[in-house]
Order: structure tokens, then C-alpha cells, then sequence
């Protein structure tokens, strides 16, 4: 379950990927679990542990539930110039990659290279610019044709960015990142499961509760003169709904293979909750996340 690492939530993964290079052959490889649209990553934040969908997987269940590419849903692009604090970067930067993660499994190219570029410039203004350095670039244009190779490659540079973050005692803009990831996320799944009705987007939003309770905490402990409050309060208000989720387990007899030493587990999760409680989560996030982006 522990994990040596905490991972940016926000460009496209910001998760665990194994990625392959030589000299002779630059293409990127692509763990299959990581983009399987049904599993999410166990996460260590500071000692916290917390299960999260990565973007990467939330963006894959979005293409795999609705062929249509819903544009209007990202942030703009022109609004990246009104982010002139440390705070609303940081968030924003997390919104924008999520955003970026979503435009690029679509193939919408033009909307790709535009929402790089913006978040190359808030990563700059962040001081984090040597995650997008000539190399960067390199990678990147070599592997434009092949979409998981993409992922990748901008993924590793806000892992770059990360750890930066974290060796120079910046874990408050780290932790405002993984918060703006998250939000945009489930603001694409509450928006999506209003459109298509699908219960796979619902089960997603269901298991979120935990989540965010532990992003509750983070954003406390790194709550730098207090600048978070408005942020903490607003999230806590979002808890009350997420309270109104009811997890119901099934047991099921574990599956053992003695040859192999492995045992699989068979149970079940499954989340009930009404409409109003789905409508409520939605508008609060989504009031959570015009503050942010406005």
C-alpha cells in the first residue's frame, strides 16, 4: 500500500508510469494498469494514504463511457493570465492539466498544444520551468503521433516538477496542485454522469469521500497564512453532501492460487446515493470551482 513517492495529481497522470528510452529508440511505454479506467492509485502525501483516480483514468472512463468530446467543460486558456499568486497557480495549474489529459485522449490537437503551452507558462511563473527544458521538448515532439507515449513524457516533467517542490520546502504549492487535479476531475465526472446517466462516472464520484477528506487535512496542515481558508471551508461544506453516500460491501471467498503464491480478492463495493445528493455534490463543486478559475 506505501509508496515512496507523492504524485501530482494533475497533467495527465501526475501517477506511477514506467517509461522506457534509448538511444536508438525514444518512444515512451505505458503501464496497462495505469490506464485502466476502473482502478485508482494509493497515494502517499506526507505519511497520508489516500485512494485517488488519477486524471489519466478518469480521462480513460470519460472517452470509454462518451464518445463526444465536450470542450466547453475546460478551463479556458484566457484565464490563465488573471493568476498572479502562488495559490491561484498552483490550483489552476492542477485544473489545466487535468484539462490538458482530457483534450489529448480525444485527439483534439490544436486544444492540446494550446493548453501545453499554458501550462508551460504556469509552471514558469511557478519557478518550475527546468521540468519543461529542451528535453522535454524533445521527448514531446518525438512521441506527438503516439498518444500513451505523450501522457508519459509531460507526466514525468511534473514529476520532475514535484519533487522540486518538495526538495525546496514547497510542499503548500504541491499540495494546491494535487487539490486543483482532484476538482477538476470530479468536475468532469459530475458534469459527465448528468449528461449520460452512467453509473460507472457515479460509482467514481462515490468512492471520493475518503479522498477528500484526507485533502481536507493536507490543505490544513499546509496552510500557509492561512490562505487557504475560504478553500477549507468550501471543501468541508462539499464533505456534508459526500456524507450522504451509503458504501455497501459484499463478501465474496477470497481466490487462492497455492502455485503461485497470490490470492485474489472476489468482494464488492458499491455506492448508493440519490439525485439530490449527486445534484448537490455538482453544484458545489462546481461553485468550488468557478472560484478557482474566475
Amino acid at each position: 500500500m506505501k509508496i515512496n513517492r507523492f504524485l501530482l495529481l494533475g497533467l495527465l497522470s501526475f501517477s506511477i508510469v514506467a517509461c522506457t528510452e534509448t538511444a536508438d529508440d525514444q518512444k515512451d511505454t505505458i503501464d496497462a494498469e495505469i490506464i485502466d479506467p476502473s482502478s485508482s492509485l494509493n497515494t502517499n502525501f506526507d505519511g497520508k494514504i489516500f485512494s485517488i483516480p488519477s486524471p489519466i483514468q478518469t480521462a480513460l472512463l470519460i472517452k470509454s463511457t462518451s464518445k463526444t468530446y465536450y470542450g466547453d467543460l475546460l478551463n479556458p486558456i484566457s484565464n490563465a493570465d488573471k493568476y498572479n499568486t502562488e495559490y491561484s497557480r498552483a490550483l489552476n495549474l492542477g485544473i489545466y492539466g487535468a484539462d490538458l489529459g482530457y483534450a489529448s485522449l480525444y485527439d483534439q490537437k490544436s486544444a492540446t498544444i494550446n493548453y501545453l503551452a499554458t501550462v508551460e507558462k504556469i509552471t514558469s511563473a511557478l519557478g518550475l520551468e527546468g521540468a519543461f527544458d529542451k528535453t522535454f521538448m524533445s521527448r514531446y515532439e518525438s512521441n506527438i503521433t503516439n498518444q500513451d507515449s505523450m501522457m508519459i513524457v509531460v507526466s514525468d516533467a511534473f514529476k520532475n516538477a514535484d519533487l522540486f517542490l518538495k526538495n525546496s520546502n514547497r510542499k503548500a504549492t504541491s499540495s494546491l496542485i494535487l487539490t486543483g487535479g482532484w476538482i477538476e476531475s470530479m468536475y468532469f465526472a459530475c458534469q459527465l454522469t448528468q449528461k449520460t446517466k452512467s453509473e460507472e462516472f457515479k460509482a467514481r464520484i462515490g468512492e471520493q469521500k475518503q479522498t477528500l477528506v484526507t485533502i481536507i487535512e493536507i490543505l490544513k496542515e499546509y496552510n500557509k497564512m492561512e490562505t487557504n481558508d475560504a478553500l477549507i471551508e468550501q471543501m468541508s461544506d462539499l464533505l456534508v453532501s459526500f456524507e450522504e453516500i451509503t458504501m455497501n460491501y459484499t463478501y465474496a471467498e477470497p481466490e487462492t492460487n497455492a502455485a503461485k503464491k497470490m490470492t485474489t480478492l472476489k468482494h464488492s463495493i458499491s455506492f448508493d446515493f440519490s439525485e439530490k445528493t449527486l445534484n448537490d455534490i455538482s453544484e458545489k463543486l462546481s461553485k468550488i470551482r468557478t472560484s478557482i478559475i474566475s
